[in-house]
């Protein structure tokens, strides 16, 4: 008996390096970078990680992100946004950041998931000495208000700011030690996904639409934004149309909408630009800047 169980033990073993040696090999697993906090306590990735997503290679650069991180240029543009500019489901030359830097531009980029429009203003306020743009291009969704703000509701891993005591609370990085044994142990990672992405396939994607229930608060939050942050060259680009307008116009704040939905303009199976997508978002902010 004992020695059935040390065969059994023996194959199980093999079994798991024989899977982890696949995935690796194929890269069967979307490698996403591990994050840290850096001294304003905003989330970055850690520096010198590298790995493949979606069939793509990606590197963090020394400033944490994974596009161009140019500074002080004579055309400089600092462009921040969530996961549509963290980007990491598409080739390098898909980036913003690269098709406004072939356009002549230097250009900084901050990309992550899960950006805030509250958090994006405060990335705004930390690289704008850094990185003296001329432009600033912050992308948004209009759910990016609500889950600025703590009194709609707590979101611990997303930066957002109490509105009764103007401050502002730092996301907090989720699973930090459980990501690194996944990250590590490719054959747990890859069955984690798998589930992840069953469990996704079941529930339908929904719009917001009660955005319009908290439209007060968000007034204020907008408000807030406009006198405590330096927001004259800014371009705020919603990824569709802009649920806020009229407070926007009224504070003078610069928009556009892109409303790039159409499938063609799409990831498979998912709700993030290819790139496609990208260059029409490219080319509608190129022509609001050359207007």
């Amino acid at each position: 008996m004992k020695e059935f169980f040390k065969q059994i033990l023996f194959y199980v073993i093999t079994l798991i390096i024989l899977l982890e040696g696949s995935i690796r090999l194929f890269s069967l697993t979307n490698d996403v970078p591990m994050r840290k906090m850096n001294s304003r306590g905003l989330q970055i990735f850690r520096e010198n990680q590298s790995g493949f997503s979606h069939g793509f290679s990606w590197s963090v650069n020394k400033d944490g992100f994974l596009g161009h991180n140019d500074k002080n240029g004579d055309n400089q543009l600092l462009i921040i946004g969530d996961s549509f500019i963290e980007n990491i489901m598409n080739p390098f030359s898909c980036r913003q950041s690269s098709l406004f830097s072939e356009s002549g531009y230097s250009v900084f980029e901050v990309g992550r998931s899960g950006i805030t429009f509250i958090e994006a203003l405060e990335f705004l306020k930390y690289f704008d000495p850094i990185v003296n743009p001329k432009n600033i291009v912050i992308f948004l969704d209009n759910s990016d208000f609500k889950e600025s703000i703590v009194g709609i509701k707590k979101l611990n891993d997303r930066g957002q700011i109490s509105l009764i005591e103007k401050k502002f609370f730092p996301g907090k990085i989720k699973g930090k030690n459980i990501k690194k044994i996944l990250y590590n142990f490719k054959t747990l990672y890859y069955s984690y996904t798998k589930y992840l992405r069953s469990r996704n396939n079941k529930s339908q994607p929904k719009r917001n639409n009660d955005d319009f229930s908290f439209k007060r608060d968000v007034e204020e939050l907008i408000l807030y934004g406009s006198e405590k942050y330096q927001l004259k060259n800014t371009l705020f680009v919603f990824r569709e149309e802009n649920n806020f307008k009229d407070v926007f116009r009224e504070l003078n704040l610069n928009y556009i909408d892109l409303n790039i939905f159409d499938e063609q303009y799409l990831i498979p199976n998912d709700s993030h630009w290819n790139c496609k997508g990208h260059q029409i978002a490219f080319d509608q902010i190129l022509k609001y800047f050359n207007q």
